[in-house]
């Protein structure tokens, strides 16, 4: 019966470590350029720690892939930060063969221990991670990897195409930005006299492509020029009319020039849009003077702007109808998101930019060139209870504090905070890393303990609950005479030597 009874808890403790692989795209950068290809990183965890392992890592190196092999880190302690798992580890690992059996020689094992940092988060059944290997020593590069469509990609973090490089073709001769639109891509029984109000323009902010966007008009009668990331309807003969907006509705199927849908997925919840703008007015008009940019994040029903109704469907919205004029100047125009109090959860984004804030007002002459429009998840923390805080000052001094006793705020919606504690032969320190929610920003604080540094010494009458080495390895029999990081029962962290 004991034997059985062991033998069960052995097969139990098999099953509770089983891998779960994920498969997605990966981004790989070397020392800033990159290539885009399918991976596998596979999550283990056990005893409440997990193993990261990305299988059969091949370096794309031009026409030349160098096969490294598997990038395993392992005992990652976890945080649980917003609903997400976070796995953020900095060891020096030696990389192992890959199985792939079409690979000859795997080159990873031939470089010796190497640096890697990593960042991974699990969200649902999602992974994202950040992998930076730093080769620098050995090959002059620093490797960044991002896995996961969602920071490869952008989707559902980020508006498609915003710095207006990309076009295609709408109706024959006519163009729009890839994941926008205009009239030429028009619904609604006047779209066929709706004219033409958007083009390629080549005096970017940088001495790239832009997005112009133009009115005309007609017998004195004036039509903006309006972009947006959903389809335009041409309703209604009169300008003021609700009949005449920008829509999306992510149930319909219908695709433009490029096969893409009239809207744009999005499922974070970013704290402010982002852009640049030049804006003339063909005539000054002091009693219509502005352009207009609109965002409003959906549940990603039907949604028209602006509203004919009152919409339930709505998470947040952004608006500044007060863009004055810039001549030939650019001005970057940052916008806040006003996030509604209901429990509707982000799936589509509508933004419109239209050369006036007034329908059927301005000037035929009126023109918006827009570059470099992006989303912003902001990764700052708002309060930190440490004397003097400024969201700017990442560098503080204060008393020793249990971790649970660090109380950080975060500014923004989807900014995930993770804490530390850390030690070495310089001291012993909190450390709070913030990152913005599509994960491209991280802002480090932290809080050096002036209450001693250096190494104690720990005798049996002491009850850690679980031994690590500097480099971030869980071992389960430590040895006398040797250096560790101990956590203990009460979850602070101290540096040891052991008797």
């Amino acid at each position: 019966m004991k034997r059985l009874f062991t033998f069960m808890m052995a097969a139990a403790t098999v099953l509770m470590a089983q891998a779960t692989d994920y498969t997605d795209k990966l981004l790989v950068l070397v020392n800033g350029e990159g290539s885009v290809q399918e991976a596998t990183i596979s999550v283990t965890e056990h005893g409440g720690l997990y193993d990261l392992n990305l299988k059969n890592f091949i370096l794309m190196n031009g026409e030349s892939p160098m096969a490294v092999g598997n990038v395993e880190l392992k005992n990652i302690q976890p945080q649980e930060v917003n609903g997400a798992v976070f796995l953020c580890v900095n060891q020096n690992i030696t990389v192992t063969e890959g199985d792939d059996p079409n690979v000859l020689i795997w080159m990873g094992p031939l470089l010796g221990e190497l640096p890697v940092e990593v960042t991974a988060v699990l969200r649902g059944d999602k992974l994202c991670a950040l992998i930076d290997l730093d080769l620098s020593t050995l090959l002059g590069q620093i490797i960044n990897v991002s896995f996961g469509e969602g920071l490869v990609m952008g989707t559902g973090w980020h508006i498609p195409n915003g710095d207006f490089e990309e076009w295609h073709t709408s109706v024959e001769g006519y163009f729009e930005p890839n994941a926008w639109h205009s009239f030429e891509s028009a619904t609604g029984t006047w779209a066929s006299l709706a004219g033409h109000h958007i083009e390629k323009s080549d005096k970017g902010r940088n001495g790239t492509a832009c997005a112009r966007i133009f009115a005309t008009s007609i017998f004195g009668i004036v039509a903006n020029g309006t972009m947006t990331t959903g389809r335009l309807n041409a309703g209604s003969m009169s300008a003021a009319d609700p009949a005449n907006h920008s829509y999306m509705d992510m149930s319909e199927t219908e695709t433009d020039g490029n096969g893409d849908p009239f809207y744009v997925p999005l499922t974070g919840r970013p704290d402010s849009l982002v852009f640049w703008v030049q804006f003339r007015q063909g005539t000054a008009n002091a009693d219509h003077p502005y352009a207009t940019v609109s965002a409003v994040i959906t549940d990603g029903t039907r949604y028209q702007d602006p509203e004919d109704k009152t919409y339930t469907n709505v998470v947040a919205r952004a608006k500044n109808n007060t863009i004055s004029v810039t001549g030939n100047s650019w001005q970057r125009i940052s916008i806040p998101f006003e996030y509604t109090d209901n429990s509707v959860e982000p799936k589509a984004v509508l933004v419109t930019i239209s050369t006036n804030a007034d329908p059927g007002q301005g000037s035929g002459g009126d023109e918006v060139l827009v570059d470099d429009l992006m989303l912003v998840y902001n990764s700052l923390l708002k309060s930190l209870n440490v004397n003097g805080f400024s969201p700017t000052q990442f560098s503080y001094t204060a008393d020793e504090m249990a971790l649970s006793d660090i109380v950080a705020e975060a500014d923004g919606q989807n900014t995930y905070v993770v804490k530390s504690i850390e030690a070495d032969d310089n001291g012993k320190r909190a450390v709070i890393k913030v990152y913005g929610g599509d994960l491209l920003m991280c802002n480090v604080y932290t809080i050096e303990f002036n209450t001693g540094a250096g190494i104690t010494s720990l005798n049996c009458q002491q009850s850690p609950v679980s031994y690590y080495t500097l480099d971030g390895l869980r071992v389960s029999s430590p040895q006398s005479g040797k250096v560790y990081i101990v956590r203990q029962a009460d979850g602070r962290m101290v540096k040891v030597a052991l008797k």
